[in-house]
């Protein structure tokens, strides 16, 4: 679909919209997936905040935005869920299940922000095993045949 039309992509649906007993063809299954084409759009898009996803859910309903949520492959959800919350461990966003619970937490504000502790930067002494390799290189050679 070309946005080069003469009332433009927004005017196009809102000319629908306002005819629509005209187009009495267009059931409101057909709006609520023209809908969650662009919801979508909007989960995948960089820059998206908590409070515009808030504002997003509250726009097109709960129904649509959970089931466009649900639709998220696994990498788009845990993009989404690192974008509403850049601390979030990898653990807690492994699956699109996982990142989609941390992003409904994100939203609600049950998610609190962890504060990772300063790392201790002591030295420690080296392992001490006879079973440690003596060549720790672990490539191409230690495949062959006889090594």
């Amino acid at each position: 679909m070309s946005g080069l039309t003469g009332t433009g992509g927004a005017g196009a649906l809102a000319a629908l919209l306002e005819n629509r007993d005209r187009f009495s063809k267009l059931a409101d299954k057909d709006f609520a997936a023209a809908t969650g084409i662009l919801v979508r759009k909007l989960m995948n898009s960089a820059g998206q905040t908590s409070d515009d996803m808030i504002a997003l859910r509250d726009a097109v309903g709960t129904d649509i935005f959970e089931t466009e949520l649900k639709r998220l492959s696994a990498h788009q959800a845990r993009l989404l869920a690192r974008r509403l919350d850049k601390d979030v461990d990898d653990f807690e966003v492994s699956t699109a299940g996982a990142a989609a619970a941390h992003i409904r937490k994100v939203m609600s504000g049950e998610a609190t922000v962890t504060e990772v502790a300063p790392a201790d930067n002591t030295p420690s002494d080296p392992p001490t095993d006879d079973d440690t390799p003596k060549n720790t290189y672990f490539g191409r050679k230690s495949f062959r045949a006889g090594n």
